[in-house]
């Protein structure tokens, strides 16, 4: 298995859809448990069920956020093109070994099954990061050292003995429910979102395409990205002077700096585009920053926004609508 595969100290991962994803929750909260470094690459399409296994979709991102019952930190990033694709990859592993947590990298189905052709990659810009790996150890090692929420990863077959185990555990990884325990290991597992919140440099969690004092600006993720910085240059000329803001990593989420750019914008200049029925992007910025998106632009049948439409909904919602369905598509 993955897990199994990580622990031994290799770099493992698996990819699924959804339904895949939804019968993988329970190993998902294990390795949030023992803080195993696992990476799931997850191309979403349309659900619930059998649902459109062919079609693309954006409506699993709250799912991925919180799926698997009880807390644990995991990584959510999302690319929103091959280019981002690539590197995400890479960086999904630097991640999970860095901060010893699950990694869930999203793509979606319109990504995932479109061509392109690039030039090749700058392979100078790729780095390698295990984190905190060993191979061998003192006899008193302890694998779950609270004294520091990401402590020392020694693989199995090492010169040590380790345990793992889903309940909840001590520093050795024996059984511990001892209230104190819980609360200090707990503790340890939640606050690596907080020391990869600090660490992780911005422009690996966000970018923003357009004039720091547009009129409008269009929030987005995923394979939106090509069409919304394409539908910001096209208003822009039709004398809307647009933006994009793309978000690529949800947790840890970068709440001020979104907080920060959102804060620049009248509320009824700002939209979001989404692939859910639900326009989950939005609900994902309102939960981390308390900015509650009232302008929306969605699709659920499973095509693609298409340029076109994406700028004509657009300009009906500067006209006054809150609301913008999408159906253009065979």
């Amino acid at each position: 298995s993955t897990i199994g595969a990580a622990l031994t100290g290799v770099r493992a991962a698996t990819s699924t859809s959804g339904p895949g994803f939804s019968l993988m929750v329970e190993g998902l909260g294990w390795a949030g448990m023992n803080e195993v470094p696992i990476v799931i690459t997850y191309y979403q399409r349309g659900g619930p069920s059998t649902g459109l296994p062919t079609r693309g979709s954006q409506s699993d991102l709250l799912f991925t956020l919180y799926a698997s019952h009880g807390e644990f930190p995991r990584i959510v990033l999302a690319s929103g093109d091959h280019v981002e694709a690539f590197y995400d990859a890479i960086e999904a592993f630097n991640l999970a070994e860095r901060y010893q947590t699950p990694v869930i990298h999203l793509l979606d189905k319109f990504l995932a099954n479109s061509i392109v052709t690039l030039p090749p990659p700058d392979l100078s810009a790729i780095g390698i990061d295990r984190g905190q790996l060993a191979y061998e150890t003192s006899k008193d090692y302890k694998r779950f050292d609270v004294s520091n929420p990401i402590s020392l990863r020694v693989v199995l077959g090492a010169n040590t003995i380790m345990w793992y185990t889903g309940d909840e555990h001590n520093e050795l990884g024996h059984i511990d429910e001892d209230p104190e325990n819980r609360e200090k290991m707990y503790r340890k597992r939640m606050e690596k979102l907080k020391i990869a919140d600090e660490e992780i440099p911005m422009e690996k969690r966000l970018a923003y395409y357009g004039p720091e004092d547009a009129d409008a600006l269009l929030v987005g993720w995923g394979f939106t990205k090509r069409v919304a910085i394409d539908a910001s240059r096209i208003l822009s000329e039709k004398g809307v002077r647009s933006a994009y803001l793309h978000i690529k990593m949800f947790s840890p989420f970068p709440s001020k700096k979104i907080e920060e750019i959102l804060s620049r914008f009248d509320k009824s200049k700002i939209i979001a585009i989404d692939h859910s029925y639900l326009s989950q992007i939005s609900k994902a910025i309102l939960v981390n920053t308390g900015v509650k998106i009232v302008k929306e632009i969605v699709k659920y049948t499973g095509r693609p926004v298409y340029l076109n439409e994406l700028v004509e909904g657009v300009l009906r919602i500067l006209e006054g609508e809150d609301r913008v369905v999408l159906t253009y598509g065979p």
